[in-house]
């Protein structure tokens, strides 16, 4: 309907109102009406002013303007050379360390080398999310506190994203519950966003969400993320990688990774102390400083193994304390930690091939059930296995309702996230 449509318009104010007169008029087009009529009723009228300012513009040189695509998803971004992080130290095995560690390290390194390409907004959560050192790099115009304004907040990161086409790292970091319940907006913009290519397209921006899962600390009921999975995979054709660390190895990796590819990106980050996780009978770190990101990591492998379990993200040195049980009880089960999504097309069908006995997954997010349908990795895994003729089994949060008000151990074990129950999982496959 047309501004300059009066009768019309006063009818939908009538009707809004329950007025007498009131017609509706939200069809979207001029049905019975004349179209030359309605546009040629101004309600504009220019003043003598306005029409001389009007006239001087259209006289003056005209500026061409030409806009482009944004660059490919995966495109080069921020790069870290392997001198900006030389004097890096992460936290070594035999540590438990919350990912968290390897946030901080890896943003800061970003911002440290890149100062006038880093935007940072935060929800008065730079303390727990980690992003405070890397804003102890930047100046006051790329660093941006909105307290608890998380929607907002979302948004100036996609328009900061939008902004230039240049490489630049926008980051807007809170605790993923509030990204589950309130700044939902921010990834909705991505939907729309359509590129000059055709394609929509998830901005180059990261949305970083913290404390996801039952990971969450004593405090969990005030800042559960049960759904972060399920959440980051609606979004996975917009993104350019989904990121879910096991430990804080892991997660420096990930934001090295994420700053150096342009495109969106969502990353998942427990709050609690996890193991670093070493190399299969080694004393060796998993990851190092200098680590390719990659979206499966072989953990564990026997000889003859016919099963195998693959674990997303935090749960992943439950998977190494269930296979040393397995493998001494003769079932031995290799391990697969799921570094992110989306996975290489090849991985699923192989793996189905190359583990005839079965595949157990694990994830500390809600994967349903039968009577709500399997969701998360779990619904990844079993949705790519039909015609495959294998067994699966997954564990995950079946019923979210209620769970103990302690640390994430006993969380996960009300849950049913535990070494125990991987064991359990993998006989049962036969």
């Amino acid at each position: 309907m047309s501004y300059r449509d009066i009768i019309p318009m006063l009818e939908c104010v009538f009707l809004v109102n329950g007025l007498p007169g009131g017609a509706g008029h939200h069809d979207g087009h001029l049905k019975g009406r004349d179209a030359e009529e309605v546009l040629s009723n101004t309600m504009l009228h220019m003043s003598a002013d306005q029409q001389q300012a009007l006239e001087d513009l259209s006289r003056q040189t005209k500026k061409e303007v030409i806009t482009v695509a944004r660059p490919e998803p995966g495109s080069k971004n921020l790069i870290l050379s392997d001198n900006d992080i030389s004097g890096i130290e992460l936290p070594l095995p035999g540590k438990k360390v919350s990912p968290r560690a390897g946030v901080e390290a890896g943003y800061a390194a970003v911002a440290k080398a890149y100062p006038d390409n880093v935007f940072v907004i935060g929800c008065d959560l730079d303390t727990s999310t980690k992003l405070g050192k890397a804003n102890s790099f930047l100046n006051t115009d790329h660093k941006f506190e909105m307290s608890i304004q998380e929607q907002v907040s979302a948004l100036m990161a996609n328009g900061l994203a939008m902004s230039t086409k240049k490489p630049q790292l926008n980051v807007f970091s809170t605790f993923a519950a509030f990204f589950e319940g309130i700044a939902r907006e921010g990834f909705e913009l991505w939907r729309y966003q359509r590129n000059l290519n055709g394609i929509n397209e998830g901005l180059n921006t990261t949305l970083h969400m913290s404390h996801v899962g039952a990971c969450t600390g004593r405090d969990h009921f005030s800042g559960w993320s049960l759904d972060w999975i399920n959440l980051a995979i609606g979004y996975l054709p917009y993104l350019h990688r989904f990121y879910g660390p096991a430990d804080a190895r892991a997660a420096f990796i990930a934001v090295r990774d994420l700053a150096a590819h342009y495109g969106g990106h969502i990353i998942g980050i427990p709050r609690d102390n996890l193991p670093i996780l070493s190399k299969q009978d080694s004393d060796e770190p998993l990851w190092t400083v200098t680590s390719k990101w990659e979206s499966v990591t072989k953990f564990k492998s026997y000889p003859n193994a016919q099963k195998a379990i693959l674990a997303f993200g935090a749960p992943a040195f439950l998977a190494d304390e269930a296979t040393r049980e397995l493998e001494s009880t003769g079932m031995p089960t290799d391990v697969y930690i799921i570094n992110g999504l989306p996975l290489e097309e090849s991985f699923l069908p192989d793996t189905f091939k190359k583990y005839p006995g079965g595949i157990v997954t694990i994830e500390d997010g809600i994967i349903g059930c039968r009577k709500s349908g399997l969701r998360g990795f779990a619904g990844i895994v079993n949705s790519n296995a039909y015609g495959y003729n294998i067994a699966l089994a997954h564990i995950g949060i079946v019923d979210p309702r209620i769970a103990p008000s302690e640390g994430y151990m006993e969380v996960w074990e009300h849950f049913g996230l535990t070494a125990e129950d991987l064991i359990k999982a993998v006989q049962s496959l036969g």
